[in-house]
């Protein structure tokens, strides 16, 4: 999770993120490109849909780098991203609110985006926050991870480890399964309208080390909403 500003994270994390950026340069690890063309694809259709310019919440945003990606598209009227840390950022379509804040704001959107968010609040917790999601918007699009058994989750976890320890992000201890998945669904009172299952995030050696397999798109509807 990237925040907005790193200055005043100590040194040794400074270096471990800029270390980190430049590996991914190098070995073509840009995690958001793939990402970002597909929920570009799917807010259009939302758009089409609902025959209107859409009100996007970026849910566990850091630094909104995916909001500011989708932002510049004539089909998004505004971005609102959420986290769990103090910062003061706004433009003509961004807007950051802290989670504490973001309690008591009570306007709707038109789609809620979670991008390898879930996992980290936890697989067991993941509907109840679905759950609440879905009273702010009925459509909701998750990226997520997929483990496969025990080698796979162990390597996912290092994967986390490496992405994430320079920002204080809990590493989970397990991850969804098509089985977990499909039950935190149920228990979301959600309905799946679509799965990317095999969803090639990354190119280069980055796709060797974490391919495919471990990387699903799924988008959520509340039908009651």
């Amino acid at each position: 999770m990237i925040r907005f500003n790193t200055n005043n994270q100590p040194k040794y994390k400074r270096s471990m993120i800029f270390a980190s950026n430049i590996i991914r340069k190098i070995f073509r690890g840009d995690r958001l490109k793939r990402i970002t063309k597909t929920l570009l694809e799917i807010s259009k259709q939302i758009s089409l849909e609902e025959k209107k310019r859409i009100v996007i919440l970026d849910f566990g945003c850091g630094s909104m780098e995916i909001s500011k990606r989708l932002q510049n598209n004539f089909h998004v009227y505004k971005i609102v991203g959420t986290d769990t840390f103090e910062a003061n950022f706004k433009t003509n379509k961004l807007e950051y609110i802290s989670s504490k804040k973001f309690k008591n704001y009570n306007k709707k959107f038109d789609l809620v985006i979670i991008v390898d968010v879930l996992h980290h609040i936890g697989v067991d917790n993941a509907y109840n926050v679905l759950k609440s999601l879905s009273k702010l918007s009925k459509n909701i699009l998750v990226k997520d991870h997929f483990e496969h058994g025990f080698f796979s989750r162990h390597l996912l976890r290092f994967v986390d480890f490496y992405a994430n320890y320079a920002y204080d992000v809990t590493i989970p201890k397990k991850y969804f399964d098509y089985d977990s998945w499909h039950k935190t669904i149920i228990k979301s009172n959600l309905k799946q309208i679509k799965l990317l299952k095999n969803f090639q995030q990354h190119d280069g050696l980055f796709n060797l080390i974490l391919n495919k397999k471990h990387h699903f798109i799924s988008l959520l509807k509340n039908e009651k909403f």
